[in-house]
């Protein structure tokens, strides 16, 4: 279908607002309260709020929107974007053929997918490229270390055909290491496979897999909330990963570190009450220490093959979302897994309050906490190093916000800003 320029432009806003992630605003609410995304982008209601929880989202998400549509820059970003989608396009249909295309999809819409719909705080836009999109797709999460052990990749390499041949199509990052496998097995063994990027769709990342970006576009799909033209930035890695846990059934930690990236993928897909998986193996394995946390806190289930995976889970029963709450409940978890002993809740790393802080983390908390409460928003990055002049260099501040942001101590929001979890 296509779209006029002004519905386009519309999605666009919505997608650079950031109010998905700033709002915290789920489906329930959305189509509860708006019509499409034009009424979203022109912030008409269809009521007036409900309750006093529904009027604090609405006006965060609201205010997310307006600022992005009266803001000049914003506007010039937007329509370089859709220069760039549209330029974006064309190349792909004279590259790949007609069957790779281009396209942007909000929630509204019925090719959105609908696992994705019902998670926290969904993408309002999500941007698709390739010849194999499929939005009712049974879909398996596969992700791990960048730096796995040959062991791990192993192991990824036995499991993940055995999803594929079961007729699931392979959900990753595009990173080095564990999700360049996933991706590749699935392509080897006939199947198909989605990307979920941090950076624009037309933006390769990292540079070393061009070869399997192509590859994708041709035989599965790109998808990513960022628009064309938007670089790789630190906090959009770990927001994407709630996509791709949100888009699958079930997720495969197929080698960790006791601090990566897919532990917070894990952590997504049990918020999402999603199943987990982890393979495990020799104790001093350093990329394996992550996944054995993961099943020592009850978080995923072990699995030395596809079958334990494939014996566990019925591909006939959809996702059941909770009808009451956009947000799956953790606790559908353990009843989902029956028998197992109650999960111990996300791994300590990701509650701050848990690892004890530096004193330099405790201090930038402390930062954060007070420009919040002036400021009565999210602290800044300007307003940051302006009050930790002289006491801690930018350089170093950047470093203990990065290393916080780990822990799950604090939230990057869209424009350099920060507030505390918990």
């Amino acid at each position: 279908m296509e779209l006029s320029e002004k519905s386009l432009y519309n999605l666009f806003l919505l997608a650079s607002s950031g109010a998905a992630l700033a709002s915290k605003a789920d489906w329930p609410l959305i189509s509860r309260y708006f019509n499409g995304a034009a009424d979203m982008a022109g912030a008409n209601l269809k009521q007036a709020p409900s309750d006093d929880s529904d009027k604090v989202v609405l006006e965060k998400l609201i205010v997310k929107i307006e600022r992005a549509a009266k803001d000049k820059g914003r506007q010039e970003a937007v329509k370089r974007s859709i220069g760039r989608f549209y330029d974006f396009g064309a190349r792909l249909v004279a590259d790949y053929g007609k069957d790779s295309y281009a396209r942007v999809i909000s929630i509204f819409d019925n090719d959105y997918p609908l696992a994705l719909k019902h998670i926290n705080s969904p993408p309002l836009v999500i941007f698709v490229a390739g010849a194999k999109f499929d939005p009712r797709s049974d879909n398996f999460a596969v992700v791990g270390t960048r730096a796995p052990s040959a062991y791990s990749e192993a192991i990824c390499g036995r499991i993940t055909p055995e999803l594929v041949h079961a007729g699931y199509n392979i959900v990753s990052g595009m990173a080095l290491g564990i999700d360049s496998c996933a991706h590749s097995c699935a392509l080897n063994n006939n199947g198909s496979t989605f990307a979920v990027l941090a950076t624009g769709f037309d933006v390769i990342y990292p540079g070393q897999n061009r070869r399997l970006y192509g590859q994708i576009l041709r035989h599965g799909a790109i998808i990513t909330e960022y628009m064309p033209g938007e670089g790789p930035q630190k906090q959009n890695f770990i927001y994407r990963n709630r996509i791709i846990t949100g888009l699958s059934c079930a997720t495969l930690v197929c080698g960790a570190g006791f601090k990566s990236g897919a532990l917070i993928s894990a952590n997504y897909a049990f918020e999402q009450s999603r199943e987990v998986f982890a393979i495990t193996g020799d104790g001093y394995r350093a990329d394996l220490k992550g996944c054995h946390e993961l099943i020592k806190k009850n978080i995923a289930k072990l699995v030395l093959n596809g079958a334990d995976i494939l014996n566990d889970i019925r591909r006939e029963k959809s996702i059941k979302i909770s009808k009451s709450s956009g947000a799956a409940r953790p606790e559908r978890i353990v009843k989902k897994c029956g028998g197992r002993d109650e999960a111990t809740g996300l791994l300590g790393f990701e509650r701050y309050e848990k690892e004890p802080l530096s004193d330099e983390e405790k201090k930038v908390i402390l930062m954060i906490e007070e420009l919040s409460v002036n400021c009565d928003a999210p602290a800044s990055l300007e307003s940051l190093s302006e009050r930790a002049a002289g006491d801690i260099k930018v350089s170093r501040l950047l470093s203990i916000i990065s290393g916080l942001e780990l822990k799950g101590a604090i939230t990057a929001l869209p424009g350099k800003r920060y507030e505390i979890n918990g």
